[in-house]
């Protein structure tokens, strides 16, 4: 006989000590008696409560390995998606990512080219005093090099100023696409619509690639966009406002 037969106690449930730990906490919440104890044998811990609670420990038990079933599969849908719908799909980077990399680029050649053409002055006009050939066309050398990195600098400038004015563009166009999107669907009406499409029930994964496929279907119906990378990254983002609001990568136990 267990030993929590003779207190009086059943078992609810044996796992791992931190998803015991995490058991008893979830039925003393639920009002419970619920107490861990470290099994003599192997690595596991023993959920037990009183022998008058065990019909309702019961019927908890049986919700919380539902719930945690349908996490995995939200989980296994999630990588599926992650894996075979993103991975292979062409890298699109975003207006204001370009603005970021083109300002510091800017800097550094705008920074790098004054110090180099300071130093390149100081080192020709004392060169200029020893009248020295040799040194005077390292000098020049030296000040035209300086000249080539001010001039990259500034042309990449020139060229923040203008992707300035297409982040907006931009901003403004996906925000559009997302607004458009998501008050005129929902994940409810993608859904119904897939399973109304589909003969049989679909896996988590297939689920996943269909419910995609629709939005990015629903995209071009009202949208002339013919970058595929782009294509991928709104549909992406719409995806994850419809069915990972919080976080694309982030499941709660609750």
């Amino acid at each position: 006989m267990a030993y929590w037969d003779a207190l009086g106690r059943s078992l609810a449930a044996e796992d791992t000590k931190n998803r015991a730990d995490y058991i008893a906490d979830y039925l003393s919440c639920a009002g419970l008696d619920a107490s861990v104890s470290r099994l003599p044998e192997g690595d596991l811990c023993a959920v037990t409560v009183p022998s008058s609670q065990q019909a309702e420990a019961d019927r908890l038990m049986c919700s919380y390995y539902a719930r945690q079933a349908r996490m995995e599969n939200e989980r296994m849908s999630e990588s599926y998606y992650r894996e075979h719908c993103l991975a292979r799909q062409p890298h699109f980077i975003p207006q204001e990512e370009k603005f970021r990399t083109d300002t510091h680029s800017s800097m550094l050649y705008t920074i790098c080219g004054g110090i180099v053409f300071v130093l390149a002055v100081l080192h020709f006009l004392l060169m200029l005093r020893h009248r020295n050939p040799d040194d005077l066309r390292t000098c020049t050398l030296e000040l035209l090099l300086a000249c080539i990195f001010v001039l990259f600098g500034l042309s990449t400038q020139q060229k923040v100023r203008i992707l300035q004015n297409k982040i907006l563009e931009e901003n403004s166009f996906t925000d559009g696409i997302i607004r458009w999107c998501t008050s005129t669907y929902s994940a409810e009406h993608i859904d119904k619509s897939i399973q109304a499409a589909e003969d049989t029930e679909l896996t988590g994964p297939e689920l996943a690639v269909r419910r995609r496929e629709l939005i990015r279907d629903y995209i071009l119906r009202e949208y002339d966009i013919s970058d595929a990378a782009y294509l991928d990254y709104i549909t992406d983002t719409i995806y994850k406002k419809f069915y990972f609001p919080n976080s694309i990568s982030g499941f709660s136990m609750e």
